[in-house]
C-alpha cells in the first residue's frame, strides 16, 4: 500500500469511527498486551517497519509501544495510575497521532496512609469508652491500623500518643488531719515552731498550693497576733513570746488552697502546747497576825504556818521551806515542815524563812522586820509551856520513886511480889 493510501485510510477511520479506546491495569508488567492497534486502524503490517510506525504521548512518554512485526500495542514501562492521575476517577493515556486513548485501570496497590500528624494532645479527638483520670494514667501510646476495601486488603499503621489534659479535680491534702506541737514558753519573737505541708495531685497551676491562717479569736485577741504562716513554704511562726501561765494551749487551723479555677482547698488543725519554764518565783501568802494552833502532841507546839504559791506548773511549782536565823551563827531552837511550812517548837523569835521552788529560785521572808508580805511574830503562851513542863516533871519523879522502891525490896518480898 502506498503512503498516500495509508494516510487516506487513517483519515477516513478518524472521521468514521472516532477514537480507539483500550484499557490496561496499572502496574502491568513490561510486554503486557493492550490491543491490536495496526489491525484496528486498518494498517498493513508490511508498512509498519518502512514507515517506522510509533505511538507516543506528549505527556506520558513511552509508557506504551507497538510491536512492528505484529502490530500489537503493549506496555513498555511501569504505569502507576496514582502518579499519572492522582485521585481522579478517570485516567487514560492519549496517543496524539492516531487519537488512541488507553484507559489505565486501578488496582489495589496502595495501602492507606496516615497524615504526618501523629500526636493528639486533646483527648476529645478520640472516641472514649470510659472517663479518663490523668492522676491514674497521664498518657497513652496507641497503634491505629487502617485497612482498605480491596481484595486482597491492604493496611497501614500509625503510632498515636494521647496526653490527658489536667482539670482541677483534686484538693490539696495534708498527711494528717491534726498535728500536735510543743513549744517552750518565752520563745523569741518570730520563732519557727512548725511547718505544714499539703500535696495536690493535679498538675501545673492546679497543683500550686498556698497557705493561710483560718482566723479566730483567742480570748480578746486575734489569732494573727500570736502566730503567722508563710504562704508558700507553710512555715508557722510565733510572733510574740508565749506565756504558759497565760495560754497553755493554742489551737487553730491552717488552710491550703490551690491555684485552679475554681480553687479547691482543705484545712489542718494545729494544737500548740506551751511548755512551762521556771520563770516565776514563789509568792508568800499573808497569814493572820498572832495565829496559834496550840499543842499538836506532847511537848510539840505548832507555833505558825507559812504559806506560799508558785505560778509555774509541775516540778517548777513544787515548794520547800527552810529556816534560817536572823543572826549569823545563832542556834535555831525550832523546825519547819519541809513541804508544809508549819513551824513547831518555837519560842518567840525573829525568823528568816526561805521558800524554794524546784529550780531553787528563792523568796525570803523576815518576820517582824518589815519585808513584805509580813508575817507577824507569834505570841507563845508561857503559862501553857509551864503547865506542860510541870506535868512532865511529875511523870519523871514518879518513875524515879518506883525504881527506888523496887531496888530496896528484900528478895523474899520481891519473890512473893512476882508470885
Amino acid at each position: 500500500m502506498c503512503p498516500l493510501l495509508s494516510l487516506l485510510l487513517l483519515a477516513s477511520w478518524e472521521v468514521g469511527s472516532g477514537q480507539l479506546r483500550y484499557s490496561v491495569s496499572e502496574e502491568a508488567k513490561h510486554g503486557t498486551f493492550v490491543g491490536r492497534i495496526a489491525q484496528d486502524l486498518g494498517l498493513e503490517l508490511a508498512e509498519l517497519v518502512p514507515r517506522l510506525f510509533r505511538v507516543a504521548s506528549k505527556t506520558h512518554g513511552d509508557l506504551l509501544e507497538v510491536n512492528l512485526l505484529n502490530g500489537i500495542l503493549f506496555v513498555n514501562s511501569r504505569i502507576d495510575r496514582e502518579e499519572l492521575c492522582g485521585r481522579s476517577a478517570e485516567c487514560s493515556i492519549h496517543l496524539e497521532v492516531f487519537h488512541v486513548d488507553v484507559e489505565i485501570k486501578d488496582i489495589n496497590d496502595n495501602p492507606p496512609r496516615f497524615s504526618l500528624v501523629s500526636t493528639y494532645k486533646n483527648y476529645y479527638s478520640l472516641v472514649l469508652d470510659s472517663a479518663l483520670d490523668r492522676e491514674t494514667v497521664s498518657a497513652y501510646e496507641l497503634v491505629v491500623t487502617a485497612r482498605d476495601g480491596g481484595s486482597p486488603s491492604l493496611w497501614a499503621t500509625a503510632s498515636v500518643s494521647v496526653e490527658v489534659a489536667d482539670v482541677n479535680d483534686n484538693a490539696p491534702a495534708f498527711e494528717q488531719p491534726e498535728y500536735t506541737v510543743f513549744v517552750k514558753e518565752n520563745n523569741p519573737p518570730g520563732c519557727h515552731i512548725f511547718t505544714v505541708s499539703a500535696r495536690d495531685a493535679d498538675a501545673q497551676e492546679n497543683a500550686l498550693v498556698s497557705y493561710s491562717l483560718v482566723e479566730r479569736r483567742v480570748g480578746d485577741r486575734a489569732l494573727s497576733s500570736y502566730v503567722s504562716v508563710h504562704a508558700e513554704s507553710g512555715k508557722v511562726y510565733a510572733l510574740q513570746p508565749l506565756d504558759h501561765e497565760e495560754l497553755e494551749l493554742l489551737q487553730f487551723q491552717v488552710s491550703a488552697r490551690d491555684a485552679g479555677v475554681p480553687p479547691l482547698g482543705s484545712n489542718v488543725t494545729l494544737q500548740v502546747f506551751v511548755l512551762d519554764e521556771n520563770d516565776n518565783a514563789p509568792a508568800l501568802l499573808a497569814s493572820p497576825a498572832g495565829s496559834v494552833n496550840g499543842a499538836v502532841s506532847e511537848l510539840v507546839l505548832l507555833v505558825a504556818k507559812v504559806r506560799a504559791v508558785d505560778a509555774d506548773s509541775g516540778y517548777n511549782a513544787w515548794l520547800s521551806y527552810e529556816l534560817q536565823s536572823a543572826a549569823v551563827g545563832a542556834r535555831i531552837p525550832f523546825r519547819v515542815g519541809l513541804y508544809t511550812g508549819e513551824i513547831t517548837d518555837s519560842p518567840r523569835q525573829h525568823l528568816l524563812v526561805l521558800v524554794k521552788d524546784h529550780a531553787t529560785v528563792l523568796v525570803s521572808l523576815v518576820e517582824g522586820v518589815g519585808v513584805a508580805p509580813e508575817v507577824a511574830l507569834v505570841d507563845v503562851n508561857v503559862y501553857l509551856i509551864i503547865a506542860v513542863c510541870a506535868v512532865s516533871s511529875l511523870l519523871v519523879l514518879t518513875l524515879l520513886l518506883y525504881t527506888a522502891l523496887r531496888c530496896s525490896a528484900t528478895p523474899t518480898e520481891a519473890h512473893a511480889g512476882v508470885l
